[in-house]
């Protein structure tokens, strides 16, 4: 066998947790999205790549592959200046009008898995979270290779807990291994806001510039409990789907509390079809409104 390592790497996540891990504290930070939060990709994939290479006992590497999604599967100028990056190769899937990615993890378990039938790799390194990776690892360790997730979050929140359990190994980055490379733009000088307390869905209460009499008009439109309750719902469908049965089960038996793991995708999931920004705060009767659609989905009690 190949004694090459590769690295495979969740785009969205990485932006996900990784702003959540830098400015999980920031009053600032739910007024931004993916266009002007600062990324410097060079630096931070270098930084992977060193910790990757030490995971896979300084194998030499095949290439990082990078999952990503874009309207009509066409490279932004983002995606463009990453890929030229030494050993770097990105896998573009498509991102529908509400913000949703299609496909990208299943790039990911196809390249992941074509690469350990093939002999290519002896090790592989996932930078992601999602226990929808779980049955492609497991897969690619039927064929000799050892598999490592890195995520992201001291508390390790992001991962989960099925994912944690099926990799040889777990490297967890935290805020300090990602601060330089994340940068928020200036702050706009606008009159005070008011601000009002709001819910951060399976964390802490922060606070969120809203004005009192609307909190959400994402395209014009209010977002109303009925609205996220569908959601709520339509994640727990996809959830059922890709989950194993042991997986749904042990969710079931928590209630009326959502795993971390789970929530977390709950909620970047409602927020990437509103076309939030991540970091968006929800208040708690939209939140509550979530779950109980995820419940009663999961429940077999949707009518």
């Amino acid at each position: 066998m190949d004694g090459r390592y590769a690295v495979f790497v969740d785009a969205g996540y990485l932006w996900a947790a990784g702003i959540t891990a830098v400015f999980g504290d920031s009053k600032e930070v739910e007024s931004y999205n993916r266009s002007n939060v600062k990324i410097d990709y060079r630096d931070l994939i270098h930084m992977i790549k060193s910790f990757s290479k030490k995971m896979a006992n300084d194998r030499e590497l095949l290439r990082v592959y990078r999952y990503d999604a874009a309207p009509d599967r066409v490279p932004t100028k983002e995606h463009q200046k990453i890929n030229v990056l030494p050993e770097v190769k990105t896998r573009i899937g498509h991102l529908t009008a509400n913000g949703v990615q299609k496909n990208v993890d299943t790039m990911l378990l196809l390249d992941l898995n074509a690469l350990a039938r093939q002999n290519s790799i002896s090790t592989a390194v996932i930078l992601g979270g999602d226990g929808d990776f779980v049955e492609g690892v497991a897969t690619a360790q039927s064929f000799g290779v050892k598999v490592y997730i890195m995520a992201i979050g001291s508390d390790g929140n992001s991962l989960s807990p099925e994912l944690r359990a099926e990799a040889d190994d777990v490297l967890l980055l935290g805020r300090s291994d990602l601060t330089k490379y994340f940068t928020l733009p200036p702050k706009p000088q606008t009159a005070k806001p008011k601000w009002a307390p709001l819910e951060l869905i399976g964390s802490e209460s922060v606070e969120i510039a809203v004005e009192q009499e609307a909190v959400y008009q994402p395209r014009s439109e209010q977002v109303t409990t009925q609205d996220v309750a569908i959601v709520g719902g339509n994640f727990a469908r996809r959830y059922k789907m890709m989950a194993s049965a042991g997986e749904v089960e042990s969710t079931l038996r928590s209630k009326p509390q959502v795993p971390d793991s789970t929530h977390f995708r709950l909620l970047r999931y409602t927020l990437e079809y509103f076309d939030m920004p991540w970091g968006t705060l929800l208040p708690s009767h939209l939140a509550e409104a979530m779950r109980e659609g995820f419940w009663l989905e999961l429940e077999g009690r949707a009518k």
